[in-house]
C-alpha cells in the first residue's frame, strides 16, 4: 500500500516535516511492507518556507532581523529548488511569522499598538539582496496590526505625519498617517513579483477586519481594537490618494493585521489560497496520484479545519482522484456539522491522537510520540481491511 503522509504542523508542539517523519515511523510499524512519502505542508503560516523547500529540494537562508517588538534576532527565509514549476524566476519563500511571528513574543511582552512587520521587510531585503526575482510571503500567525507598513518601511517607504516626520512604527500610529513617500524606494523593490499565501478572507477594517478578528489574541484591548481599526481605515485612506488603490474591502486584506492590504496596496503583489499555492509549488497532484490513501492532520481538527487548511485542501485534491483521506489531529471535533463538512472535503475518518486523560503540557511534549502511536493503528487497520477485500475478492461466490 501506497501512503502519503501530508500532515501541517500541530502548533506549539512540532513542526509539519516532524510530525511526517512520526507518521512514517508509525506506518511502518503497523505495516512494515506499506511505502510511505512525506509531504510536510502549511496553509501559509508557520512551516511555510521549510514545506517549500523541502518539496522542491531549495535551501534555507539565515538572516540577522527583529521580531515585532524590535527585539535583534536570526530568522530564516528559503529559496525553491529547481524541481518545481516556475523556475524562470530565482524565487524566495518568506513567512511573516519567522520574525514578526505571534509565538517569538511572550504573552507579558505582547504590545498591539507598537507590534511592527519591519523585521518581515528586513528579510524580504536580505532575499532580494540574494538574488531573489519573486517572493511568496506567508501572512499566517502574525504579532502585528499595522497594515504592513513595517515592512514596507525596510524596504525604503516614509510614512509621514501632517508634520512631514516620520509616524513610529506599529499600527497604533496610522492615525496620524498623512502622506506616504516612496523616494528612497527602488524600482526593483517595488516592482519584484509578490504572492501572498493566505488562508483568511477578512477584510481591511469593520466587524470581520483584521482589528476586531485577529487583535484581540495580540494584546489589545476594546478601546485599542478600536484605535487599530482606525488606524487601518486611514491607511487605506491614504493608499488610495497615494496611487489610487482601493484596498479597504477586497476580501484577504485584513491577513496578518492588514499586511495583505498593505502590500496589495504599495506592492506588485498578487493573492492565492495558501494550501492551494502550497499544493501548486510541492507537486501535491502528482503525490496523490501515486498514493493509495492520504494521511494528513493538524493541532486541532475543528470548524475551522473544511475552510483553507491543510488537512481539507489536500483532501480535496485527493478526492479529486479517487483517493481517500484520514485526518488526525491533537483534539478532534465531534460536531455533526463539522464532520459533515470534513467528509465533503474528501476526508473519511477523523482520529485523536490523545491516548487518555491528561494535561496539555504532557500532551504536547508526548505528540510525536502520540502521532506515531496513532499512525501505526491505522496502518494496521488499512492492512487488515485490504487483505480482507483481496480475500473477498479472490474467494469463490457460494451458491444458496
Amino acid at each position: 500500500m501506497r501512503i502519503l503522509l501530508a500532515p501541517d504542523s500541530f502548533k506549539e508542539a512540532a513542526s509539519a516535516e516532524a510530525i511526517a517523519q512520526a507518521m512514517a515511523r508509525g506506518i511502518k510499524r503497523g505495516d512494515p511492507q506499506a511505502e510511505c512519502r512525506l509531504l510536510p505542508l502549511s496553509d501559509g503560516g508557520e512551516g511555510l518556507t521549510h514545506a517549500l523547500v523541502h518539496a522542491t529540494g531549495g535551501t534555507l537562508h539565515s538572516a540577522e532581523t527583529v521580531d515585532a517588538i524590535g527585539r535583534p534576532i536570526t530568522a530564516q527565509f528559503g529559496f525553491l529548488g529547481n524541481n518545481h514549476a516556475s523556475c524562470i524566476l530565482h524565487t524566495a519563500v518568506v513567512e511573516l511569522a519567522s520574525a514578526s511571528g505571534l509565538e517569538r513574543v511572550s504573552p507579558a511582552d505582547r504590545n498591539a499598538l507598537v507590534a511592527s512587520t519591519f523585521g518581515t521587510g528586513l528579510l524580504i531585503r536580505a532575499a532580494i539582496d540574494a538574488g531573489a526575482d519573486c517572493i511568496v510571503l506567508g501572512l499566517g500567525g502574525s504579532a502585528t496590526t499595522d497594515g504592513g507598513t513595517g515592512l514596507a518601511r525596510a524596504l525604503g517607504f516614509h510614512f509621514l505625519d501632517t508634520a512631514g516626520h516620520d509616524i513610529p512604527l506599529g499600527g497604533g500610529s496610522l492615525v496620524d498617517l498623512s502622506r506616504i513617500d516612496d523616494s528612497e524606494v527602488p524600482d526593483f523593490v517595488k516592482n519584484v513579483p509578490i504572492v501572498l499565501a493566505c488562508d483568511v478572507t477578512n477584510p481591511l477594517t469593520g466587524p470581520e477586519g483584521a482589528a476586531h478578528v485577529f487583535a484581540p489574541q495580540k494584546g489589545a484591548n476594546a478601546a485599542q481594537i478600536e484605535l487599530l481599526d482606525q488606524g487601518l481605515a486611514n491607511l487605506a485612506h491614504v493608499i488610495m490618494q497615494y496611487n489610487g488603490r482601493d484596498i479597504e474591502c477586497i476580501p484577504g486584506t485584513g491577513a496578518a493585521g492588514g499586511t495583505g492590504g498593505g502590500t496589495l496596496g504599495l506592492f506588485n503583489t498578487t493573492v492565492r489560497p495558501g494550501i492551494e499555492l502550497v499544493l501548486d509549488l510541492a507537486h501535491g497532484r502528482e503525490a496523490c496520484a501515486w498514493a493509495d490513501v492520504i494521511i494528513t492532520g493538524e493541532g486541532s481538527i475543528d470548524s475551522q479545519t473544511p475552510y483553507g487548511k491543510v488537512p481539507s485542501g489536500i483532501a480535496k485534491l485527493a478526492q479529486s482522484q479517487g483517493k481517500p483521506t484520514i485526518a488526525i489531529g491533537g483534539t478532534v471535533t465531534r460536531d455533526p456539522h463539522t464532520v459533515e463538512a470534513l467528509n465533503e472535503t474528501g476526508i473519511v475518518a477523523t482520529f485523536g491522537i490523545a491516548p487518555g486523560p491528561a494535561d496539555l503540557t504532557t500532551l504536547i511534549a508526548n505528540t510525536e510520540r502520540n502521532v506515531e502511536i496513532t499512525c501505526a493503528a491505522i496502518a494496521g487497520t488499512l492492512r487488515v481491511a485490504s487483505a480482507t477485500a483481496v480475500t473477498a475478492a479472490t474467494s469463490p461466490c457460494e451458491s444458496v
